[in-house]
Protein backbone atom coordinates (compact mmCIF):
# COMPACT_ATOMS: atom_id res chain seq x y z
CA UNK A 1 0.00 0.00 0.00
CA UNK A 2 1.23 3.80 -1.02
CA UNK A 3 1.48 5.78 2.17
CA UNK A 4 3.60 8.36 1.09
CA UNK A 5 1.79 11.34 0.15
CA UNK A 6 4.30 12.80 -2.16
CA UNK A 7 3.86 8.77 -4.14
CA UNK A 8 0.26 9.17 -3.88
CA UNK A 9 0.07 12.64 -5.79
CA UNK A 10 2.65 11.59 -8.32
CA UNK A 11 1.24 8.26 -9.01
CA UNK A 12 -2.54 9.83 -9.83
CA UNK A 13 -1.22 12.80 -11.47
CA UNK A 14 0.33 10.10 -14.27
CA UNK A 15 -2.32 7.80 -13.57
CA UNK A 16 -4.67 10.79 -14.84
CA UNK A 17 -2.66 11.95 -17.67
CA UNK A 18 -2.93 8.23 -18.48
CA UNK A 19 -6.18 7.35 -18.47
CA UNK A 20 -7.25 10.90 -20.54
CA UNK A 21 -5.01 9.93 -23.30
CA UNK A 22 -6.03 6.72 -23.75
CA UNK A 23 -9.46 8.10 -23.42
CA UNK A 24 -8.93 10.60 -25.99
CA UNK A 25 -7.04 8.31 -28.47
CA UNK A 26 -10.51 5.51 -28.68
CA UNK A 27 -12.51 8.29 -28.78
CA UNK A 28 -10.45 9.93 -31.45
CA UNK A 29 -10.27 6.34 -33.48
CA UNK A 30 -13.83 5.95 -33.43
CA UNK A 31 -14.68 9.40 -34.45
CA UNK A 32 -12.18 9.31 -37.15
CA UNK A 33 -13.49 5.61 -38.26
CA UNK A 34 -17.37 6.24 -37.41
CA UNK A 35 -17.03 9.61 -40.13
CA UNK A 36 -15.18 7.55 -42.63
CA UNK A 37 -17.51 5.03 -42.71
CA UNK A 38 -20.79 6.83 -42.60
CA UNK A 39 -19.40 9.34 -45.57
CA UNK A 40 -18.42 6.37 -47.36
CA UNK A 41 -21.94 5.22 -46.86
CA UNK A 42 -23.66 8.44 -48.39
CA UNK A 43 -21.57 8.13 -50.93
CA UNK A 44 -22.20 4.66 -51.87
CA UNK A 45 -26.21 5.36 -51.43
CA UNK A 46 -26.05 8.48 -53.99
CA UNK A 47 -23.68 6.35 -56.14
CA UNK A 48 -26.35 3.61 -56.15
CA UNK A 49 -29.01 5.31 -56.79
CA UNK A 50 -27.38 6.60 -60.10
CA UNK A 51 -26.22 2.95 -60.88
CA UNK A 52 -30.12 1.75 -60.29
CA UNK A 53 -31.37 4.35 -62.62
CA UNK A 54 -28.63 3.37 -65.50
CA UNK A 55 -29.43 -0.21 -65.22
CA UNK A 56 -33.00 -0.32 -65.09
CA UNK A 57 -34.38 0.21 -68.42
CA UNK A 58 -32.12 -2.81 -69.73
CA UNK A 59 -33.30 -5.10 -66.92
CA UNK A 60 -37.24 -3.69 -67.84
CA UNK A 61 -36.65 -4.94 -71.18
CA UNK A 62 -35.68 -8.10 -70.46
CA UNK A 63 -31.66 -7.44 -71.11
CA UNK A 64 -29.15 -8.56 -68.05
CA UNK A 65 -25.76 -6.41 -68.24
CA UNK A 66 -22.74 -8.57 -69.30
CA UNK A 67 -20.02 -8.62 -66.71
CA UNK A 68 -17.62 -6.21 -68.73
CA UNK A 69 -20.71 -3.11 -68.87
CA UNK A 70 -20.82 -3.85 -65.31
CA UNK A 71 -17.20 -3.90 -65.23
CA UNK A 72 -17.17 0.03 -66.51
CA UNK A 73 -20.22 1.01 -64.43
CA UNK A 74 -18.25 -0.25 -61.04
CA UNK A 75 -15.31 1.73 -62.26
CA UNK A 76 -17.26 4.57 -62.59
CA UNK A 77 -18.92 4.08 -59.47
CA UNK A 78 -16.10 2.96 -57.33
CA UNK A 79 -16.49 -0.38 -56.02
CA UNK A 80 -17.83 -3.74 -57.11
CA UNK A 81 -21.36 -4.24 -58.30
CA UNK A 82 -23.05 -7.72 -58.94
CA UNK A 83 -26.88 -8.47 -59.14
CA UNK A 84 -28.75 -11.88 -57.44
CA UNK A 85 -32.01 -12.69 -58.19
CA UNK A 86 -34.38 -13.85 -55.32
CA UNK A 87 -32.97 -17.43 -55.16
CA UNK A 88 -29.18 -16.22 -54.43
CA UNK A 89 -28.01 -17.29 -57.72
CA UNK A 90 -25.46 -14.30 -59.27
CA UNK A 91 -27.02 -13.07 -62.76
CA UNK A 92 -24.04 -10.70 -63.63
CA UNK A 93 -20.51 -9.43 -61.94
CA UNK A 94 -17.90 -11.22 -59.68
CA UNK A 95 -19.19 -10.84 -55.98
CA UNK A 96 -16.59 -11.48 -53.16
CA UNK A 97 -16.39 -15.15 -52.66
CA UNK A 98 -17.92 -14.55 -49.15
CA UNK A 99 -20.38 -12.05 -49.91
CA UNK A 100 -23.47 -14.41 -48.98
CA UNK A 101 -22.02 -15.49 -45.46
CA UNK A 102 -23.75 -12.46 -43.75
CA UNK A 103 -27.30 -14.55 -44.53
CA UNK A 104 -26.30 -18.12 -44.14
CA UNK A 105 -27.92 -17.78 -40.55
CA UNK A 106 -30.44 -14.83 -40.54
CA UNK A 107 -32.20 -15.78 -44.16
CA UNK A 108 -35.48 -13.17 -43.24
CA UNK A 109 -32.47 -10.54 -43.25
CA UNK A 110 -31.78 -11.56 -47.14
CA UNK A 111 -35.34 -11.78 -47.77
CA UNK A 112 -35.36 -8.05 -46.64
CA UNK A 113 -32.83 -7.29 -49.30
CA UNK A 114 -35.85 -7.11 -52.04
CA UNK A 115 -38.05 -4.52 -50.72
CA UNK A 116 -38.33 -1.08 -51.78
CA UNK A 117 -35.66 -0.08 -49.89
CA UNK A 118 -32.16 0.41 -49.99
CA UNK A 119 -30.18 -1.77 -47.27
CA UNK A 120 -26.58 -1.14 -46.12
CA UNK A 121 -23.58 -2.74 -43.88
CA UNK A 122 -20.18 -3.17 -43.32
CA UNK A 123 -18.07 -6.20 -44.44
CA UNK A 124 -15.01 -6.40 -42.43
CA UNK A 125 -11.34 -7.35 -44.11
CA UNK A 126 -8.79 -8.71 -42.26
CA UNK A 127 -5.70 -7.70 -44.44
CA UNK A 128 -7.25 -4.84 -46.36
CA UNK A 129 -9.50 -2.01 -45.43
CA UNK A 130 -13.17 -2.94 -44.98
CA UNK A 131 -15.86 -2.73 -47.01
CA UNK A 132 -19.30 -1.10 -47.28
CA UNK A 133 -21.86 -3.16 -48.97
CA UNK A 134 -24.87 -1.30 -50.20
CA UNK A 135 -28.25 -2.83 -51.80
CA UNK A 136 -30.82 -1.61 -54.16
CA UNK A 137 -34.02 -3.57 -55.38
CA UNK A 138 -35.04 -2.71 -58.74
CA UNK A 139 -38.18 -1.57 -59.03
CA UNK A 140 -41.03 -3.23 -61.32
CA UNK A 141 -38.28 -5.53 -62.44
CA UNK A 142 -40.03 -8.88 -64.00
CA UNK A 143 -37.90 -11.17 -60.86
CA UNK A 144 -37.00 -9.45 -57.81
CA UNK A 145 -33.21 -8.46 -58.51
CA UNK A 146 -31.24 -6.82 -55.84
CA UNK A 147 -28.35 -4.76 -57.03
CA UNK A 148 -25.10 -5.21 -54.55
CA UNK A 149 -22.42 -2.06 -54.60
CA UNK A 150 -19.44 -2.94 -52.21
CA UNK A 151 -16.70 -0.46 -51.68
CA UNK A 152 -14.03 -0.47 -49.76
CA UNK A 153 -13.34 2.51 -47.19
CA UNK A 154 -9.81 3.06 -48.70
CA UNK A 155 -7.35 4.72 -46.15
CA UNK A 156 -9.70 4.29 -42.98
CA UNK A 157 -7.26 1.89 -41.48
CA UNK A 158 -4.52 3.48 -42.08
CA UNK A 159 -5.92 7.45 -40.70
CA UNK A 160 -6.97 5.05 -37.98
CA UNK A 161 -3.18 3.62 -37.36
CA UNK A 162 -1.37 6.86 -38.12
CA UNK A 163 -3.85 8.75 -35.43
CA UNK A 164 -3.19 6.27 -32.95
CA UNK A 165 0.40 6.50 -33.92
CA UNK A 166 0.55 9.97 -33.27
CA UNK A 167 -1.53 9.74 -30.26
CA UNK A 168 0.88 7.16 -28.76
CA UNK A 169 3.59 9.31 -29.44
CA UNK A 170 1.15 12.24 -27.85
CA UNK A 171 0.76 9.46 -24.64
CA UNK A 172 4.85 8.88 -24.17
CA UNK A 173 5.26 12.94 -24.25
CA UNK A 174 2.19 13.41 -22.16
CA UNK A 175 3.53 10.48 -19.77
CA UNK A 176 6.87 12.33 -19.69
CA UNK A 177 6.02 15.34 -18.89
CA UNK A 178 3.45 14.13 -16.24
CA UNK A 179 6.13 12.55 -14.35
CA UNK A 180 8.11 15.49 -14.16
CA UNK A 181 5.51 18.25 -14.05
CA UNK A 182 3.96 15.52 -11.39
CA UNK A 183 7.75 15.23 -9.25
CA UNK A 184 7.48 18.97 -9.43
CA UNK A 185 4.29 19.50 -8.06
CA UNK A 186 3.97 16.41 -5.22
CA UNK A 187 7.84 18.16 -4.33
CA UNK A 188 6.21 21.54 -3.95
CA UNK A 189 3.43 20.71 -1.70
CA UNK A 190 5.13 17.65 0.08
CA UNK A 191 7.97 19.67 0.94
CA UNK A 192 6.63 22.11 3.19
CA UNK A 193 4.63 19.30 4.86
CA UNK A 194 7.56 17.99 5.89
CA UNK A 195 9.58 20.91 7.33
CA UNK A 196 6.21 21.76 9.19
CA UNK A 197 6.48 17.68 10.75
CA UNK A 198 10.13 18.49 10.89
CA UNK A 199 9.06 21.50 13.05
CA UNK A 200 6.97 19.96 15.08
CA UNK A 201 8.69 17.01 15.97
CA UNK A 202 11.67 19.32 17.12
CA UNK A 203 9.08 21.12 19.38
CA UNK A 204 7.94 18.28 20.53
CA UNK A 205 11.67 16.89 21.47
CA UNK A 206 11.97 20.39 23.77
CA UNK A 207 13.55 22.40 21.09
CA UNK A 208 10.92 25.55 21.64
CA UNK A 209 12.71 27.57 19.45
CA UNK A 210 11.53 25.15 16.64
CA UNK A 211 9.82 27.11 13.86
CA UNK A 212 9.33 26.14 10.18
CA UNK A 213 10.37 27.81 7.19
CA UNK A 214 6.69 27.00 4.83
CA UNK A 215 5.17 30.32 4.89
CA UNK A 216 3.86 30.83 1.90
CA UNK A 217 1.16 32.67 0.99
CA UNK A 218 -1.11 29.35 0.31
CA UNK A 219 -2.98 26.73 2.56
CA UNK A 220 0.14 25.07 3.58
CA UNK A 221 1.85 28.23 4.07
CA UNK A 222 -1.15 28.81 6.39
CA UNK A 223 -0.79 25.98 8.40
CA UNK A 224 2.69 26.53 8.53
CA UNK A 225 1.92 30.26 9.99
CA UNK A 226 -0.29 29.01 12.79
CA UNK A 227 1.93 26.59 13.86
CA UNK A 228 4.56 29.45 14.35
CA UNK A 229 1.83 30.95 16.06
CA UNK A 230 1.29 28.25 18.35
CA UNK A 231 4.88 27.66 18.65
CA UNK A 232 5.34 30.98 19.66
CA UNK A 233 2.27 30.92 22.51
CA UNK A 234 3.55 27.29 23.65
CA UNK A 235 6.96 28.36 24.28
CA UNK A 236 5.86 31.82 25.93
CA UNK A 237 3.48 30.02 27.85
CA UNK A 238 6.32 26.93 28.93
CA UNK A 239 8.70 30.37 29.39
CA UNK A 240 6.01 31.65 31.89
CA UNK A 241 5.65 28.50 34.04
CA UNK A 242 9.35 28.05 34.38
CA UNK A 243 9.38 31.77 35.54
CA UNK A 244 6.39 30.90 37.65
CA UNK A 245 7.81 28.18 39.19
CA UNK A 246 11.31 29.83 39.54
CA UNK A 247 9.71 33.08 41.40
CA UNK A 248 7.45 30.96 43.44
CA UNK A 249 10.33 28.88 44.59
CA UNK A 250 12.34 31.74 45.12
CA UNK A 251 9.75 33.45 47.30
CA UNK A 252 8.48 30.46 49.16
CA UNK A 253 12.04 29.99 50.14
CA UNK A 254 13.10 33.32 51.48
CA UNK A 255 10.51 33.30 54.21
CA UNK A 256 11.19 29.40 54.83
CA UNK A 257 15.17 29.91 55.26
CA UNK A 258 14.43 33.32 57.78
CA UNK A 259 12.02 30.65 59.96
CA UNK A 260 14.36 27.76 59.31
CA UNK A 261 17.40 29.91 60.64
CA UNK A 262 15.85 31.40 63.54
CA UNK A 263 14.14 28.87 65.02
CA UNK A 264 17.52 27.43 65.11
CA UNK A 265 19.00 30.20 66.32
CA UNK A 266 16.58 29.57 69.53
CA UNK A 267 16.99 25.80 69.58
CA UNK A 268 21.13 26.24 69.75
CA UNK A 269 20.46 28.87 72.45
CA UNK A 270 22.83 31.36 70.53
CA UNK A 271 19.73 33.91 71.44
CA UNK A 272 19.63 33.44 75.51
CA UNK A 273 18.23 37.14 76.13
CA UNK A 274 14.45 36.86 76.12
CA UNK A 275 14.75 40.29 74.44
CA UNK A 276 16.34 38.61 71.31
CA UNK A 277 14.00 35.61 71.00
CA UNK A 278 10.91 38.06 71.49
CA UNK A 279 12.55 39.69 68.56
CA UNK A 280 13.36 36.37 66.80
CA UNK A 281 9.73 35.17 67.34
CA UNK A 282 8.35 38.24 65.85
CA UNK A 283 10.69 37.91 62.87
CA UNK A 284 9.52 34.13 62.48
CA UNK A 285 5.53 35.80 62.69
CA UNK A 286 6.20 38.32 60.00
CA UNK A 287 7.86 35.79 57.70
CA UNK A 288 4.52 32.86 58.53
CA UNK A 289 2.09 35.24 57.36
CA UNK A 290 4.43 36.52 54.37
CA UNK A 291 3.92 32.96 53.82
CA UNK A 292 0.21 32.60 53.99
CA UNK A 293 -0.54 35.69 51.91
CA UNK A 294 1.90 34.25 49.44
CA UNK A 295 0.01 30.77 49.50
CA UNK A 296 -3.38 32.39 49.88
CA UNK A 297 -2.47 34.66 46.46
CA UNK A 298 -1.54 31.75 44.64
CA UNK A 299 -4.52 29.70 45.37
CA UNK A 300 -6.77 33.03 44.91
CA UNK A 301 -4.98 33.32 41.15
CA UNK A 302 -5.13 29.86 40.27
CA UNK A 303 -8.69 29.91 41.46
CA UNK A 304 -9.16 32.68 38.70
CA UNK A 305 -7.69 30.93 36.13
CA UNK A 306 -9.62 28.16 36.24
CA UNK A 307 -12.46 29.99 36.28
CA UNK A 308 -13.29 28.23 39.77
CA UNK A 309 -13.20 31.79 42.32
CA UNK A 310 -17.00 32.09 43.27
CA UNK A 311 -18.31 35.71 42.51
CA UNK A 312 -21.31 36.50 43.86
CA UNK A 313 -22.48 39.60 42.84
CA UNK A 314 -25.19 41.63 44.12
CA UNK A 315 -26.16 45.80 44.18
CA UNK A 316 -23.60 47.71 46.19
CA UNK A 317 -24.05 51.44 47.61
CA UNK A 318 -19.98 52.75 46.94
CA UNK A 319 -20.35 55.49 49.19
CA UNK A 320 -21.32 53.24 51.84
CA UNK A 321 -19.14 50.71 50.76
CA UNK A 322 -15.67 52.78 50.45
CA UNK A 323 -16.21 54.55 53.86
CA UNK A 324 -16.00 51.03 55.72
CA UNK A 325 -13.21 50.05 53.36
CA UNK A 326 -11.56 52.90 54.31
CA UNK A 327 -11.44 52.58 57.98
CA UNK A 328 -9.71 49.47 57.61
CA UNK A 329 -6.74 50.98 55.76
CA UNK A 330 -6.28 53.94 58.43
CA UNK A 331 -4.00 51.24 59.93
CA UNK A 332 -1.42 50.94 57.12
CA UNK A 333 -1.77 55.00 56.45
CA UNK A 334 -0.31 55.99 59.54
CA UNK A 335 3.11 54.91 59.91
CA UNK A 336 4.18 57.11 56.68
CA UNK A 337 1.66 59.53 57.66
CA UNK A 338 -0.25 59.77 54.20
CA UNK A 339 -3.20 61.51 53.59
CA UNK A 340 -6.39 59.97 51.86
CA UNK A 341 -8.26 61.71 49.96
CA UNK A 342 -11.67 61.07 48.35
CA UNK A 343 -13.72 62.89 45.77
CA UNK A 344 -16.86 61.20 45.49
CA UNK A 345 -20.32 62.70 43.71
CA UNK A 346 -23.43 62.65 45.56
CA UNK A 347 -25.24 61.43 43.05
CA UNK A 348 -23.82 58.25 42.52
CA UNK A 349 -25.41 54.78 40.92
CA UNK A 350 -25.11 51.25 42.95
CA UNK A 351 -23.23 49.21 40.66
CA UNK A 352 -22.44 45.15 40.48
CA UNK A 353 -19.59 43.22 42.25
CA UNK A 354 -18.85 40.84 45.12
CA UNK A 355 -17.74 43.34 48.00
CA UNK A 356 -15.65 40.52 49.37
CA UNK A 357 -14.03 40.66 46.05
CA UNK A 358 -14.08 43.99 45.53
CA UNK A 359 -12.29 44.76 48.81
CA UNK A 360 -9.53 43.02 47.85
CA UNK A 361 -9.10 44.50 44.79
CA UNK A 362 -9.20 47.93 46.46
CA UNK A 363 -6.93 46.82 49.53
CA UNK A 364 -4.26 45.48 46.55
CA UNK A 365 -4.33 48.78 44.73
CA UNK A 366 -4.05 50.75 48.37
CA UNK A 367 -1.25 48.45 49.47
CA UNK A 368 0.40 49.05 46.84
CA UNK A 369 -0.26 52.75 46.71
CA UNK A 370 0.84 53.35 50.42
CA UNK A 371 4.35 50.90 49.36
CA UNK A 372 5.56 53.10 46.88
CA UNK A 373 4.33 56.35 48.19
CA UNK A 374 6.58 58.51 50.03
CA UNK A 375 6.25 60.41 53.52
CA UNK A 376 3.19 62.44 54.53
CA UNK A 377 2.44 62.25 50.84
CA UNK A 378 -1.57 62.18 49.40
CA UNK A 379 -2.90 59.14 48.11
CA UNK A 380 -6.82 60.22 46.09
CA UNK A 381 -9.68 58.06 45.35
CA UNK A 382 -12.14 59.82 42.98
CA UNK A 383 -15.17 58.03 41.55
CA UNK A 384 -16.92 59.35 38.08
CA UNK A 385 -20.06 58.02 36.99
CA UNK A 386 -20.72 57.47 32.71
CA UNK A 387 -23.64 55.98 31.18
CA UNK A 388 -22.51 52.48 31.82
CA UNK A 389 -20.24 52.22 34.30
CA UNK A 390 -18.57 53.64 37.54
CA UNK A 391 -14.94 54.46 37.45
CA UNK A 392 -12.73 54.53 40.51
CA UNK A 393 -9.61 55.41 40.21
CA UNK A 394 -6.72 55.52 43.07
CA UNK A 395 -3.41 58.07 42.64
CA UNK A 396 -0.53 58.06 44.64
CA UNK A 397 2.61 60.52 44.63
CA UNK A 398 5.19 57.94 44.37
CA UNK A 399 8.05 57.31 41.69
CA UNK A 400 6.01 56.15 38.87
CA UNK A 401 7.02 53.38 36.93
CA UNK A 402 8.91 53.29 33.59
CA UNK A 403 7.03 53.11 30.14
CA UNK A 404 8.95 49.70 29.07
CA UNK A 405 7.76 48.26 32.36
CA UNK A 406 3.84 49.31 32.28
CA UNK A 407 3.46 46.54 29.57
CA UNK A 408 4.11 43.60 31.69
CA UNK A 409 2.99 44.92 35.64
CA UNK A 410 -0.20 43.06 35.15
CA UNK A 411 1.90 39.47 34.92
CA UNK A 412 3.11 37.23 38.10
CA UNK A 413 5.92 38.13 40.00
CA UNK A 414 7.12 40.52 37.54
CA UNK A 415 9.07 43.06 38.94
CA UNK A 416 10.67 46.30 36.81
CA UNK A 417 13.52 47.40 39.38
CA UNK A 418 14.53 44.21 41.22
CA UNK A 419 16.44 46.69 44.03
CA UNK A 420 13.50 48.50 44.70
CA UNK A 421 11.33 45.26 44.72
CA UNK A 422 13.21 44.38 47.60
CA UNK A 423 13.10 47.77 49.18
CA UNK A 424 9.36 48.12 49.18
CA UNK A 425 8.40 44.08 48.98
CA UNK A 426 5.27 42.24 48.21
CA UNK A 427 4.54 39.01 46.32
CA UNK A 428 4.22 40.18 43.05
CA UNK A 429 1.20 38.93 42.70
CA UNK A 430 -1.44 41.45 43.46
CA UNK A 431 -1.94 43.02 40.72
CA UNK A 432 -2.44 40.04 38.15
CA UNK A 433 -4.79 38.78 41.15
CA UNK A 434 -6.43 42.39 40.92
CA UNK A 435 -6.62 42.56 37.06
CA UNK A 436 -8.81 39.42 37.27
CA UNK A 437 -11.46 40.32 39.69
CA UNK A 438 -12.05 42.93 37.80
CA UNK A 439 -12.52 41.66 34.79
CA UNK A 440 -14.21 38.52 36.75
CA UNK A 441 -17.02 41.63 37.55
CA UNK A 442 -17.15 42.53 34.16
CA UNK A 443 -14.93 45.50 34.67
CA UNK A 444 -11.68 46.65 32.97
CA UNK A 445 -8.78 48.15 34.27
CA UNK A 446 -6.06 50.53 33.35
CA UNK A 447 -2.77 52.54 34.39
CA UNK A 448 -1.42 55.51 33.88
CA UNK A 449 1.85 56.46 35.32
CA UNK A 450 4.70 59.43 34.91
CA UNK A 451 8.08 58.70 36.58
CA UNK A 452 8.50 61.04 39.32
CA UNK A 453 5.11 61.95 39.41
CA UNK A 454 3.28 58.77 40.62
CA UNK A 455 0.80 56.77 39.34
CA UNK A 456 -2.99 55.89 38.93
CA UNK A 457 -5.08 52.83 38.57
CA UNK A 458 -8.06 53.48 37.53
CA UNK A 459 -11.01 50.20 37.50
CA UNK A 460 -14.92 50.02 36.34
CA UNK A 461 -18.00 48.38 37.59
CA UNK A 462 -20.99 47.93 35.58
CA UNK A 463 -23.93 50.02 36.82
CA UNK A 464 -26.71 47.89 38.33
CA UNK A 465 -29.68 47.97 36.74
Amino acid sequence: MIRSIFSKILLSHIGIILISTITLTLFMSYLVRSNAIDTKRQDLLFKGQAVIALLTPNILAGNVPSNESLARISELAGGRIWLINENGTVLAGQPPYNWARRFEEDRQEYADLFSNSPHSWIRPSYRRDPSIVVTFAIPEAPTPIVVFLDAPIVGVNKTVASLERTLLYSLLASLFTAIIAGFLIARSLTKPIANISQAAKDFANGNYDSRTTATANNEIGGLGRTFNTMADSLAEIEQNRRNFLANVSHELKTPVTSIQALSETILDGLAPKPEQQQRYIATILQESQRLGRLISDLLDLSQLEADELSIVCEKINLQTWLSTESDKLEALLTPKQIALQKNIPEQLPHVWGDPDRLGQVLTNLMTNAIRYSPEQSIITIRLLSTKHHVTISISDQGPGISPDDLPYIWDRFYRGDKSRARTYGGTGLGLAITKKLVQAMQGDIRVDSQVGKGSTFTFTLPIAK
